[in-house]
């Protein structure tokens, strides 16, 4: 019996544009599976070291209490709007180490399917005999602050907290510079 109404498969929000590309709610969901991974799979990540652990937490909370009402999501952006700007600095690094090309080289990609398997997590990113692209994406981000401040790390044998100014000036700048417009 046909009664005229297309069944929805699925649905999503966007929640800010940057530059010229939209980040959706489920692409907030997507990098929170791909955090947790990281973080299980290689503890000593510069991304998740920058960010702390605690942008996991927050950002755990603010999926698991998005509403599915318009009216109430404006309401719920507005009164997330640290969340937001974290959220915001993440992608725009995102954006930035993607465009600048780095490769996850296949020796990595094995490093990390076998890593997912030794610490029994992570498995959520891996495709077939790669890694999922979204994962990659992130890998281009830790892989491009290992490039630009690793050895600053090492060569000074200090703590990565000794690098965060230089990584908030460069957020600082990435912000100025890449445009971008919330969807309230």
């Amino acid at each position: 019996m046909e009664t005229g109404f297309a069944k929805l498969v699925s649905t999503d929000r966007y929640i800010i544009k940057i530059i010229d590309r939209t980040v959706s709610f489920q692409d907030v969901e997507y990098q929170l599976r791909n955090l947790i991974s990281l973080d299980c799979i290689y503890p000593d990540s510069m991304v998740i070291k920058y960010f702390h652990h605690s942008f996991i937490k927050e950002t755990e909370s603010f999926v698991a209490s998005f509403p599915s009402e318009n009216e109430a999501v404006v309401k719920y952006l507005h009164q997330n709007e640290p969340v937001l700007l974290k959220l915001r600095y993440f992608f725009k690094m995102l954006r930035y180490s993607e465009d600048q090309k780095g490769k996850v080289s296949p020796v990595l990609s094995k490093l990390i399917r076998d890593s997912s398997g030794e610490n029994k997590c992570g498995s959520a990113v891996l495709y077939k005999d790669t890694l999922k692209t979204n994962f990659i994406a992130l890998m281009q981000m830790e892989i491009y602050l290992r490039t630009r401040y690793g050895q600053q790390v090492k060569s000074e044998n200090s703590t990565f907290d000794s690098v965060r100014p230089s990584i908030d000036l460069f957020v600082e700048s990435l912000d100025k510079q890449f445009t971008h417009e919330y969807y309230w």
